[in-house]
C-alpha cells in the first residue's frame, strides 16, 4: 500500500497483496476484477514498488492507444503521493511511428504506412540528415535534425517529460511546437524509465519486440509484463499472425508492374502481371466453388448464403502449378523473384521520398508463408468480402499460443480484465502454465446500485425471427419505450452494425423521440470521441436526455467510461453469439480437439464477455447506479456469468421502480 494513492476499495488490498506474493515468487497471475474496480492502479502500485526495489523494468501493454492515457494519469497520482521518489517514479508511453512521427503526421501518404515502411522512411531520413549535417543544403527530417544538432532543444524536451509525465498526445503536441522528434525523445528516455506503456504489438510482433528490448537494455528475466484488457489478447494475436490475399491486392500488383516494368517469371512462361491475373482467376474460382457452391452448369449446390468456406490446404498452389504448367520448385523460384523485384520497387520509392511500399513484395511474402504453414495451428479459408467485389483467401491462425512463447521468459506476467471468466480458457488459449495463479475478485460496488433484467418475449435468434415477424416489432417497441419514457442517458447495444442498421431503417430511428447519437461503422477515432462527448454532455440536461446506438464488442462498449449520470440505462439487443462462419467452426473444432471445450471456449465465453463489457459501462465507482436490460429470452443461459439476472414481466414498471428506489 506504500505507493497506492487512494483510499482502497474492497478487494484492492487483496489484489495488491496477491500480486506482491506472485512477484516475489517469480510466478504469473491471471485475474478478473469487475469493470471500474481499479485494476490499473492496483497493478501499477504494487508492481512499481517491487520493480524499484529489485531493479526491474515494467512493460505495461494495452489494446488501444487511448487506454495508455489512464496508465499515465495513475502514474502521476502515485508520484504525487510519493514526493521522495519523484525521480525514480518515471514512465513513458510509446506508440507506433504512424502516431508519433511528425513527418508522417504532416504527410498523408506516409501516415498510411505500415510499421516496417515507416521504419524504412525514418532510417532514410536520418541518413540524409547525417550526410548533410555540415552542409548548407540541409536534407532529411527537420525534427530529427533538431534532435541531433540542438542539444538545448533536446535537454528542454527531456526535462519537460521527466517533470510532467505527459501522455503520448501531450508529448507529440509539445514536440511539434518545439520542432523536435517525439519518437527519438522517448527512445532516449526509455532507459531512465521504470515503466514503459505500449500497445500489444510491441511485445507480440517479433521485429518490434526486438527493437523495444534493445532500447530497454535489460534481459527478459528483469522485465515484468502487465497485460491490460487481457480478454482481447487471444483474438489480437490470431489476427496478428493470420494473413490474407485479396483481389484488390492483386489488382494493385498489376498496376505496380505496369508502372515499374513487367518482368517475366518462371524462365519466361509468364509475366508478373500475367501471374497476378492467373491468381485472380484462381481466387474467384475458389470463391465460386466453395462459398457459392456453383457447379459446372452454373447451378448452386445450396440455397442459403455463406460468406466463407474451408479450402483444401494445397489447392491454391496446386491450381497455380497446373494452370501455368510448372513444377513446385519453379513456383518457389517465382516467389523469390517476386520478393526480389518488390524490394527493388521499395528502394526506388524510397529514393523518390515516397512510401516504400510494394504490393508485389507483399504478394511474394504471402505466397512464401502460405505454402510453408504448419497446418496444425492454421486453417485456410476463401472469403466472399465486400459483397463479392473483393474475395480473398486467408490463412487463419487458430491458436494464439503460436505467438506467446515470449511469455515464458519474463520475470512475471500479470493478465487482468473485468471479463475473463472462465479463467482456465484464457490460460489454456495463451499457452500459460497449469500452475499459474487464477483469481476472480468480487465487484467492490453494492449490488443494490445495479439491476439487470431480461425479457422472454423476444430474441434475435435467426430461426425464430424469420418465422415470426412480430418478434422484431416487439423488440422495437421495447427499445423505443425505454428510450422515450425515462429521462436518463440511455445506450442501446446491438450485436452488430448490420443489425443496428436493419432496426434503424425499419422504423426504430423514427420511433425514438429523443436526441439520438449513432456509432457508425468505420468512424474515425476523433469523430467517435466527438459523438460520445456530445452524448455525455446531454447528462447535464434535467429532462429529455440523449440516447445512443452502439455495438457490443466495439470501442464504446469496451474502452470508455460513463460515470454517474452520463449513462444510467443500458439496453442489450439480443445475445451477441459469433456468426456460424467457417472461421468460427474451425476455431470451435480446434478447441474441441485440443481441450474438449470447443463450445465453452469459443462461443459461450466470448459471448458472455461481450455482454458483461456492455453492462459494465453502467457502474464505474461506488456512487454510480444503473439498470441493464437484455432483450432476449436466451439470457438465462448466462446466469453463471451474470448472477443478478432477473426476468421482467413489465419492463417499464420494473425500471421505473428501480429508479424511484
Amino acid at each position: 500500500m506504500v505507493f497506492f494513492p487512494y483510499v482502497p476499495r474492497r478487494s484492492q488490498a487483496a489484489i495488491m497483496q496477491t500480486i506482491k506474493h506472485m512477484l516475489n515468487s517469480e510466478k504469473d497471475i491471471v485475474f478478473e476484477s469487475g469493470t471500474g474496480s481499479g485494476k490499473t492502479i492496483c497493478a501499477l502500485s504494487s508492481t512499481l514498488q517491487y520493480a524499484l526495489e529489485n531493479n526491474k523494468k515494467i512493460i505495461y501493454t494495452t489494446r488501444t492507444n487511448a487506454q495508455q492515457r489512464q496508465v499515465i494519469l495513475e502514474l502521476r497520482a502515485i508520484r504525487n503521493k510519493n514526493k521522495d521518489n519523484t525521480e525514480e517514479i518515471f514512465g513513458i508511453g510509446l506508440q507506433g511511428r504512424s502516431n508519433m512521427c511528425l513527418l508522417a503526421k504532416n504527410n498523408p501518404d506516409f501516415a498510411k504506412g505500415t510499421p516496417e515502411e515507416l521504419s524504412k522512411i525514418c532510417s532514410n531520413q536520418k541518413k540524409k540528415v547525417k550526410q548533410t549535417i555540415d552542409k548548407p543544403n540541409k536534407k532529411g527530417c527537420k525534427y530529427f535534425r533538431n534532435f541531433t544538432t540542438s542539444p538545448e532543444k533536446l535537454e528542454k524536451a527531456m526535462n519537460w517529460v521527466k517533470e510532467k509525465l505527459p501522455t503520448v498526445e501531450e508529448l507529440i503536441d509539445f514536440c511539434d511546437k518545439n520542432k523536435i522528434c517525439p519518437y527519438e525523445v522517448n527512445k532516449r528516455l526509455i532507459r531512465d524509465s521504470s515503466l514503459v506503456i505500449v500497445p500489444y504489438i510491441y511485445v507480440f510482433d517479433l521485429m518490434i519486440r526486438n527493437m523495444l528490448f534493445d532500447l530497454l537494455a535489460v534481459d527478459e528475466k528483469d522485465m515484468i509484463l502487465i497485460v491490460d484488457e487481457a480478454h482481447n489478447l487471444p483474438n489480437y494475436i490470431r489476427d496478428l499472425y493470420s494473413s490474407q490475399l485479396t483481389v484488390w491486392m492483386l489488382n494493385n500488383c498489376m498496376l505496380e508492374a505496369e508502372k515499374h516494368g513487367d518482368p517475366s517469371l518462371a524462365t519466361g512462361k509468364v509475366t508478373t502481371s500475367g501471374f497476378c491475373k492467373i491468381l485472380t482467376d484462381i481466387l474467384i474460382d475458389l470463391r465460386d466453388t466453395y462459398v457459392y457452391g456453383i457447379l459446372e452448369n452454373g447451378l448452386r449446390k445450396t440455397s442459403y448464403k455463406k460468406t466463407d468456406a474451408f479450402i483444401p490446404s494445397q489447392e491454391f498452389e496446386t491450381e497455380i502449378i497446373s494452370r501455368i504448367g510448372i513444377t513446385s520448385k519453379t513456383l518457389h523460384n517465382i516467389i523469390s523473384d517476386l520478393i526480389a523485384y518488390g524490394e527493388k520497387i521499395k528502394e526506388y520509392c524510397q529514393k523518390e521520398d515516397k512510401l516504400p511500399r510494394s504490393y508485389i513484395y507483399s504478394l511474394g511474402v504471402f505466397l512464401d508463408n502460405w505454402i510453408s504453414l504448419e497446418m496444425n495451428q492454421f486453417t485456410k479459408l476463401v472469403v466472399d468480402a465486400n459483397n463479392g467485389k473483393n474475395p480473398r483467401i486467408e490463412a487463419f491462425c487458430l491458436d494464439p499460443a503460436f505467438g506467446t512463447e515470449i511469455l515464458k521468459y519474463f520475470h512475471s506476467t500479470i493478465h487482468m480484465s473485468g471479463t475473463l471468466e472462465p479463467l482456465e480458457e484464457y490460460r489454456d488459449s495463451m499457452g500459460l502454465a497449469d500452475d499459474i495463479e487464477l483469481v476472480a475478485y468480487p465487484s467492490p460496488f453494492s449490488k443494490d446500485n445495479r439491476k439487470i433484467f431480461f425479457v422472454s418475449d423476444v430474441t434475435t435468434k435467426y430461426s425464430e425471427i424469420s418465422q415470426n415477424e412480430k418478434i422484431i416489432s416487439k423488440m422495437k417497441n421495447h427499445i423505443s419505450d425505454i428510450c422515450n419514457k425515462f429521462s436518463k442517458n440511455t445506450m442501446v447495444f446491438f450485436p452488430s452494425f448490420d443489425m443496428m442498421s436493419s432496426f434503424m431503417y425499419n422504423g426504430l430511428k423514427d420511433s425514438v423521440e429523443r436526441c439520438l447519437y449513432v456509432e457508425e461503422q468505420g468512424m474515425s477515432q476523433s469523430d467517435l470521441m466527438n459523438v460520445v462527448s456530445e452524448f455525455k454532455n446531454s447528462s447535464s440536461k434535467k429532462i429529455n436526455r440523449a440516447a445512443m446506438f452502439s455495438v457490443m464488442g466495439g470501442r464504446i462498449s469496451e474502452g470508455l467510461d460513463f460515470p454517474a449520470e452520463e449513462l444510467e440505462i443500458a439496453v442489450i439487443v439480443g445475445i451477441p453469439y459469433p456468426k456460424p462462419t467457417a472461421r468460427q467452426r474451425g476455431l470451435q473444432h480446434y478447441y474441441d480437439m485440443k481441450f474438449r471445450k470447443g463450445w465453452e471456449y469459443t462461443v459461450e465465453a466470448p459471448t458472455a464477455r461481450k455482454l458483461l463489457q456492455s453492462i459494465g459501462r453502467l457502474i464505474r465507482d461506488e456512487n454510480d447506479k444503473g439498470v441493464a436490460i437484455i432483450l432476449d429470452k436466451r439470457a438465462p443461459r448466462f446466469k453463471k456469468y451474470i448472477k443478478d439476472l432477473e426476468e421482467s414481466k413489465n419492463l417499464v414498471e420494473d425500471i421505473d421502480k428501480f429508479i424511484e428506489n
